[in-house]
């Protein structure tokens, strides 16, 4: 692991390896972005890096502190995940007693805390002592999707680290380079949004181009006016709960496309460019409706993500999206 395989996110890194070189590394730092773009893998490089026995700004792979980061056992290196959703204050506790022992194997100790907006106001509120005077010898480093979520006291003793999304250009040839074929890249690349992380595991998953057949003929089940088709479904959305909001950004950016067909027709814009043709066929649609349907998917997003009820929820925007057509 080193930072040769990271794609995109030069600027970031190339700031990390002269903060290296410089000697003025941050015992704080928390690196802010969207899920899925790499920002763990390039903490756990920068972890790397920071224990690393020759000390340049990058990890040399054959020391026995790299060796031992690679094999998941080194003494001087944490990471810390949720549970359930939440980071309790019990966990930062013991971590907290972990940083007092001095290192073992290297001349620093790295935490990472993943999801670190996760962490409760109380263990949050833990951390802040902690944060205010580190251990000479100690890095931390949050990573989080949602910065907001964590207490301005903390956010305000942290050397930030923006991550931002991979360009499209870079997703495709990196998929092209692991057989996926031009089309699906094409594709990937637009729906994960610059998530290179999400951009990969769609592309191993044969049930999330599954579920994509099976919405847009939902889709056009609702078009033709088939209403049935709203109850007959309905045991597949409760079995891919747990993906629901991959399921209505199929929705969601479908919808989208129409718009953009109905304007461009050949726009480089579409994210189904591969079902061209379908789009054809529903694009009688005016834009208004359209537009309705999609505020309506966008409600929906937000409620399944509340715990508003599921059913009812996909059930009043299935049957919406068949009235308007």
């Amino acid at each position: 692991m080193d930072y040769n395989s990271i794609i995109g996110h030069r600027i970031a890194i190339e700031s990390l390896k002269r903060a290296v070189e410089n000697g003025n590394e941050s015992h704080f730092y928390i690196f802010e972005g969207d899920d899925g773009l790499g920002k763990r893998t390039i903490a756990k490089v920068f972890a790397k890096t920071l224990l690393c026995k020759e000390k340049n700004n990058e990890p040399c792979q054959i020391c026995s502190s790299c060796r031992k980061f690679d094999s998941g056992n080194h003494p001087d290196f944490m990471e810390i995940f949720p549970e359930k959703g939440l980071i309790k204050k019990g966990v930062i506790d013991q971590v907290i007693r972990s940083m007092a022992m001095a290192p073992f194997e290297s001349e620093k100790k790295v935490i990472v805390i993943d999801q670190a907006h996760m962490m409760n106001k109380e263990a949050q509120n833990a951390f802040l002592k902690t944060l205010e005077e580190p251990p000479g010898y100690m890095h931390i480093i949050f990573i989080t999707s949602s910065a907001k979520n964590l207490l301005q006291t903390i956010r305000s003793r942290g050397q930030n680290v923006k991550f931002y999304p991979i360009s499209k250009e870079d997703i495709v040839k990196f998929l092209l380079e692991r057989d996926v074929d031009m089309e699906m890249a094409n594709f990937l690349s637009e729906f994960t949004k610059g998530s290179i992380g999400k951009a990969i595991r769609l592309s191993e998953s044969e049930d999330f181009f599954n579920t994509r057949e099976w919405v847009l003929e939902l889709i056009d089940s609702l078009v033709k006016g088939e209403k049935w088709k709203v109850f007959a479904t309905m045991d597949r959305f409760t079995e891919n709960k747990d993906n629901i909001q991959e399921i209505l950004e199929i929705f969601l950016f479908w919808f989208r496309d129409l718009i953009l067909y109905k304007t461009f027709q050949d726009s480089d814009l579409i994210i189904n460019r591969d079902k061209k043709i379908l789009l054809r066929e529903q694009s009688f649609l005016d834009f208004e409706k359209i537009n309705d349907i999609i505020e309506k998917i966008v409600k929906t997003m937000e409620d399944v993500q509340t715990n508003v009820n599921f059913q009812l929820s996909i059930e009043t925007m299935l049957f919406r999206i068949q009235e308007e057509f």
